[in-house]
C-alpha cells in the first residue's frame, strides 16, 4: 500500500496513454460521466481531500525497486506497472491537468499495488483486474437509510412495542 503524488500518476499515463491501462477491464470513458465530472469537481474545488474521497487505484507489477530513507521505504522502479482497477481516476488527473491546467500539486491518490511473479501473471493479473472490479451498486437511498430521522426510527422500533388490537394478546 503506498501513496504516489497525482501529478506522478498523471506523468505515467501521458507517457504510456492507454498501455498503462490493458489490463484494466475499460478504458477512459471521457470526463462527461457522473464518476469523472466528481472526479474533476474534486481536482478543481478540494484537491486536498482527493485521497480521502477517492478510491484510489489498484495495480499489478512484474517487480520493484525500493530503498529506504529515514525509515521508510520508497520505490524508485516499477516494472510492467498495469493499472487494473482506477483507469478513471488516473485518466482524469491527466486531463483536468491537461485540459483545464488545474494543479496536482497538493493532491496524492492511494495505490494498491500487487508485485506478480512472471510465472503467474498471466493467471493473477486477470483475476486481481476481475475482483477489484467487482463492487455493489450504491444508490442514494443507500446514504438516506444513515440519516438521523431514520436511525431514530429503527432504535424507536426496537423501543415501543405495538400495542394489540382490542381483546387479542
Amino acid at each position: 500500500l503506498l501513496a504516489i503524488p497525482a501529478a506522478a500518476l498523471a506523468s505515467i499515463y501521458e507517457l504510456h496513454g492507454g498501455r498503462v491501462l490493458e489490463a484494466n477491464v475499460r478504458s477512459f470513458l471521457s470526463g462527461r460521466g457522473k464518476v469523472n465530472k466528481g472526479i474533476r469537481g474534486t481536482i478543481q474545488q478540494s484537491p486536498e481531500l482527493f485521497l480521502a474521497y477517492n478510491n484510489g487505484i489498484t495495480a499489478t507489477a512484474s517487480g520493484i525497486t525500493a530503498t529506504t530513507g529515514e525509515g521508510v521505504a520508497l520505490i524508485t522502479a516499477i516494472r510492467d506497472l498495469q493499472i487494473v482497477n482506477g483507469g478513471q481516476t488516473t485518466a482524469s488527473l491527466y486531463y483536468v491537468h491537461r485540459n483545464d491546467k488545474a494543479s496536482l500539486s497538493n493532491i496524492h491518490v492511494q495505490v494498491k499495488l500487487i508485485v506478480v511473479g512472471t510465472d503467474t501473471a498471466q493467471e493473477l493479473v486477470p483475476n486481481i483486474s476481475r475482483f477489484a472490479n467487482t463492487q455493489n451498486k450504491v444508490s442514494e437511498s443507500d446514504f438516506f437509510s444513515n440519516h438521523p430521522f431514520h436511525l431514530r426510527m429503527e432504535e424507536k422500533s426496537q423501543q415501543i412495542m405495538t400495542p394489540a388490537p382490542d381483546g387479542q394478546r
